[in-house]
């Protein structure tokens, strides 16, 4: 097969299952097929405010409907104020494994401005968390994003306008050994990837009719 891309490799070594791309007989970017959600995070590594911001950057230029990017973030570095106050947020399962992620971060999106509502507001969240994900892996990091927290806490706590609605949790932090990790945790982490074959994905002509390669 031919070379497409060149392979930076990530700052630390991989997880041995790390790369959890199917075999699709279709090659992606090492990148990309490295992107995973562990929860195995190292709690003593420490996070730096350049790769936080550095990973927030990536957010910042992906793609927004209509130039409008409705994404804010609220972020804490593991022993901040902001950090604490995340981590109050998650809920009791997330906590037990997210709560010393190096950085945490809470993803907010903008429901409406002055002409509005933003209809595709939640696609652009979703761009900017993969591409956050993405940079995340090119640095050596993990990012796990989280839908278990209290929203409606986040944004009594957090002072977040009505117009904006909190929306994932992100850990952000280096992998750790599983050397005395709770093995529940690297259990989990160890699960195969399940996702819909690349047949059941793309079709052709019309739905549920195979896609065709051939020229």
């Amino acid at each position: 097969m031919p070379q497409i891309f060149d392979e930076p490799r990530p700052a630390q070594p991989l997880h041995p299952h790390a790369d959890r791309s199917a075999d699709a007989g279709v090659r992606i970017h090492p990148v990309i097929a490295q992107r995973w959600s562990a929860r195995n995070l190292d709690p003593d590594a420490v996070m730096t405010p350049d790769e936080l911001l550095a990973a927030v950057e990536s957010a910042r230029v992906a793609a927004s409907w209509g130039g409008t990017f409705p994404v804010r973030f609220v972020a804490g570095l593991r022993g901040d104020s902001a950090h604490t106050a995340l981590a109050s947020l998650l809920s009791d399962g997330n906590k037990r494994w997210a709560a010393s992620a190096g950085a945490l971060l809470l993803g907010v999106v903008q429901t409406a401005n002055d002409k509005g509502d933003l209809p595709y507001a939640m696609f652009d969240a979703g761009l900017a968390t993969a591409q956050l994900s993405l940079q995340a892996v090119s640095m050596g990091l993990v990012a796990h994003p989280m839908s278990g927290f209290d929203r409606d806490e986040a944004r009594r706590a957090l002072q977040i306008p009505d117009v904006f609605e909190p929306l994932v949790m992100i850990s952000l932090g280096h992998l750790g050994t599983e050397d005395g990790a709770d093995p529940r945790i690297v259990e989990r982490d160890r699960a195969p990837r399940r996702r819909p074959a690349l047949e059941d994905m793309v079709f052709g002509e019309r739905w549920g009719a195979p896609f065709s390669a051939e020229a």
